[in-house]
């Protein structure tokens, strides 16, 4: 279990996360606003430590049960979430969309995270228990950057235990690159230079941002 105070919900999180409501039920919302208040509050408002209690091999299990079973309906949430950041901030054509891939480790406690599976680490050289996520990044060049969006990447395997034996359908990192740009330009984010590793530039994916988003 988290090390987590007993504390109400503070004011700045409830308003600054009050967005989101009409996503959420009451309890709904009650209960991620005292999430945020505990990790703040338990870590001393330090990014690394709220990272640290977030990533804890047992605290990875609680939360997992408790955000799998919670029912948010991520996409709609998602939605509010651009609709806010256009209400904050004024985002001419011209910024980047910056496009990479993170895995995050897990331990033997992985047994109902969403999306693990035995994935190869160029950094560590060797095949780990990981949740691989693609995500998309906008820097206006300035000082406006935050995070759009993101997906989580599938192997094409099965036989994993940890996945309560749901198939999952696998699709190419550039594809789920285009999926992203594409959903953020439908929102109504500007079009701009896109970043990413040289991986990327292969022939699909060069084409999609062609003629399909036409981003560049």
């Amino acid at each position: 279990m988290m090390k987590i105070p007993c504390a109400r919900r503070l004011p700045f999180i409830v308003g600054g996360l009050s967005f989101l409501q009409p996503a959420l039920t009451n309890i709904q919302f009650n209960n991620l606003t005292l999430i945020a208040t505990a990790l703040i509050l338990g870590a001393k408002f330090n990014l690394t430590e709220i990272s640290r209690m977030w990533l804890k091999e047992k605290s990875i299990s609680t939360l997992s049960y408790l955000l799998s079973d919670a029912k948010f309906y991520i996409p709609e949430m998602e939605v509010l979430y651009v609709a806010q950041l256009q209400k904050m901030y004024k985002l001419a054509e011209g910024g980047y969309y910056c496009i990479d891939d993170t895995m995050k480790h897990h331990t033997n406690f992985c047994k109902w995270i969403h999306g693990v599976f035995v994935l190869f680490d160029h950094a560590a050289k060797t095949n780990l228990k990981a949740t691989c996520i693609v995500f998309l990044y906008y820097n206006n060049g300035s000082l406006i950057k935050f995070p759009v969006t993101y997906r989580i990447y599938h192997k094409a395997t099965d036989n994993m235990p940890w996945q309560r034996r749901n198939q999952k359908e696998c699709k190419a990192k550039y594809d789920l690159a285009l999926e992203m740009l594409e959903w953020a330009l439908k929102m109504g984010l500007p079009k701009g230079t896109v970043l990413a590793d040289s991986w990327f530039g292969m022939e699909p994916f060069i084409a999609g941002l062609k003629l399909d988003l036409q981003v560049f």
